[in-house]
């Protein structure tokens, strides 16, 4: 393209963690702006490498990220701030509401990046999680021309995030067994493993956000999220190293099944070994006979694991983003986030689509439970034709009441899809939830992982009673 003068950063965008910036004042340094949404996994993707960028070339590169609010929640400042604490951004960002820099640069998709040179020119665009690499060649490239001449404005560094004080940093998986709690806190990087009145029995990670098998104290994980406990491993999807970890129950130890650090795609309709198999952003797992199906979020994917023969095939999804019914390649998939399972199906949760799907297996047969378009959600209980969800991100199906419940993230509800009637309902708790996240089920007791209020809460459904776990060290 040919360069034209950047446009003016609005005054009307809402500034989270730094005081308000404006492209002329960056002048004489490389600006990259990032137009991202929070519920896209692609864009945590492009966070992660733009604070690589930033952290290659301070003196020349200003990162700007300016957040558009595709869900009706992701308007709110408190949740966004909350997603950049989790998210660990470490530069300015910015809340679009009204999406006017987005319409001012003409950018059609996210995550988006425009490059602006030192001269305040609008030189090149990049789309898509697959071309920070073409951006960071070409600002080499710049720089190698042309070595920045301005000064590094005072007010581009991000604030200080608040810190957490809560045991509980972003709870983002639960798992109960044997009488004992699991819970992945995303937050701190690490696996808890609990007594069911809080107190911790072990810690699995060392709390640095790195990759890293090893022991309970020299392991790492990097947001890890969804949790299944099967024999005597736990399960770990540990998104932020777009990897399948094992924890042993028995000698504490962790390893990978699948994954390497890095978010990829390995595509085969034949099952291959697990050390060619890559993942992009896993965010959901059960287990199902003697398998482990891997809801392979970014990849638009469910995967499966036979940990027997240790072979790993596609289930359902292709790798193309989209939302449509079918039978395995054909049935395309829009960011699956949760996972649960009876004898015979998968029950799904789509972030994207805010959507309920079911998957037959051995087949692979995908059918829309809840969800009406990749763009289309609200607050709605009912039939399935009327009920709708806004940014679910957890399931877990309750056989014996005949019941599927939902964590509806960006709603602030617990919901439940009876699955004899089809009908959606929220469940009505004694607590204001900020945004839950999972949940787990034992015979009396629905768990509940409130993410953003760094809490887990029980839910007996006898008694209808709410109950706040206190988790503490022993």
């Amino acid at each position: 393209m040919s360069p034209t003068p950047a446009y003016e950063l609005s005054g009307k965008l809402d500034w989270l963690n730094a005081e308000p910036q404006r492209i002329a004042a960056h002048r004489g340094r490389i600006v990259v702006l990032l137009f991202w949404s929070a519920s896209s996994v692609y864009c945590h993707n492009v966070l992660h490498d733009l604070a690589e960028i930033q952290r290659k070339w301070p003196d020349a590169v200003s990162v700007l990220a300016i957040h558009l609010p595709k869900f009706n929640a992701e308007q709110d400042a408190k949740l966004l701030s909350e997603a950049v604490m989790r998210l660990d951004i470490g530069f300015p960002v910015a809340n679009d509401r009204e999406w006017i820099s987005w319409q001012h640069y003409a950018t059609h998709s996210w995550p988006s990046l425009v490059l602006i040179d030192g001269k305040g020119q609008h030189v090149a665009d990049f789309v898509g999680d697959d071309q920070v690499a073409a951006l960071d060649s070409r600002i080499s490239d710049m720089l190698e021309s042309h070595a920045p001449s301005g000064p590094k404005p005072g007010a581009l560094k991000a604030k200080a995030r608040a810190k957490v004080f809560s045991t509980l940093n972003a709870p983002s998986g639960l798992a109960i067994a044997k009488g004992l709690l699991y819970i992945a806190d995303a937050g701190h990087h690490r696996i808890l493993e609990c007594t069911l009145d809080g107190r911790i029995i072990r810690e699995f990670g060392n709390g640095v956000p790195l990759f890293l098998d090893g022991s309970v104290a020299d392991s790492s994980f990097n947001r890890p999220t969804a949790l299944t406990v099967f024999r005597e491993h736990v399960y770990v999807a540990d998104t932020g190293n777009h990897a399948v970890r094992r924890l042993s129950l028995l000698n504490g130890g962790v390893d990978t099944l699948l994954g390497d650090g890095r978010p990829g795609f390995h595509a085969s309709e034949s099952g291959h070994e697990v050390a060619t198999v890559r993942l992009n952003n896993p965010s959901g797992l059960c287990i199902h006979q003697d398998s482990l199906i891997v809801a392979d979020s970014g990849n638009n994917r469910l995967g499966m694991l036979n940990l027997s023969s240790r072979q790993f095939t596609n289930l359902v999804g292709g790798g193309a983003f989209g939302f449509l019914d079918g039978v395995g390649e054909r049935a395309k998939l829009a960011h699956p986030l949760g996972l649960s399972g009876t004898q015979n199906f998968l029950y799904m949760i789509e972030g994207t689509a805010s959507a309920l799907r079911t998957v037959a297996v051995p087949e692979g047969r995908v059918n829309t439970l809840i969800g009406h378009g990749l763009y289309q959600f609200g607050n709605a209980d009912g039939t399935r034709q009327v009920g709708a969800m806004q940014h679910p991100t957890g399931v877990v199906v309750d056989e014996a009441r005949g019941m599927a419940w939902i964590a509806d993230a960006y709603n602030r509800k617990v919901r439940s899809y009876h699955l004899k009637n089809n009908q959606l309902a929220t469940i009505n708790l004694m607590q204001n939830l900020l945004r839950p996240t999972a949940l787990a089920l034992d015979a009396e007791s629905l768990w509940i992982a409130d993410s953003a209020g760094n809490h887990v809460y029980r839910y007996f459904f006898e008694s209808e009673y709410l109950s706040r776990i206190n988790i503490h060290a022993a």
